[in-house]
């Protein structure tokens, strides 16, 4: 094969793979995913027990790094993996079914293992006696470790008008 034909064909090979990066292995796509299997490890539905199980809780826990702070207002916070896993375990069984939800995802890469996220968190389900609680703004910090996004710092900037349904 000549050199004229060989450019050409080594051309399109750059390209597919430079287009193959961005659309499938970039790290903003990856954390937003890792944001929306963590809010599906958080959700319990009908068919789980009404309190989260080990298995649920250990899923949960791999999404979290080992100093990992919850700030749920501006005067309280939750710190640690197994306080965190807690909180979403005493939420789990307060509402007995929870579905999590995170609308709005936005991500910001500051460097190669750390970014931040900003998004809509919404927390739904428990049947007609527990009312959902209003969505929140959250501001989330994620680092890169072992290859996997973890969530190291979360914050609710501020809780949003609830919108009533018809």
């Amino acid at each position: 094969m000549g050199a004229r034909k060989l450019l050409p064909l080594l051309l399109a090979a750059v390209v597919v793979v430079f287009t193959a990066r961005y659309l499938f292995w970039n790290d903003a796509r990856d954390v937003t995913r890792r944001l929306d299997a963590m809010a599906d490890a958080a959700s319990l539905d009908a068919e789980d027990t009404p309190v989260l199980s080990p298995s649920k809780a250990a899923e949960l826990a791999e999404f979290v790094t080992d100093d990992v702070i919850i700030r749920t207002d501006p005067a309280s916070f939750v710190g640690g993996r197994r306080a965190v896993v807690r909180l979403v375990a005493d939420a789990a069984a307060i509402r007995r079914t929870m579905r999590v939800t995170l609308d709005d995802v936005q991500v910001e890469l500051i460097d190669r293992v750390t970014a931040t996220a900003f998004c809509t968190l919404k927390i739904s389900g428990g049947g007609p006696a527990a009312a959902d609680p209003a969505p929140r703004q959250v501001h989330a910090t994620l680092v890169k470790q072992n290859g996997e996004w973890l969530l190291m710092r979360g914050e609710v900037l501020r809780i949003l008008d609830a919108v009533s349904s018809p």
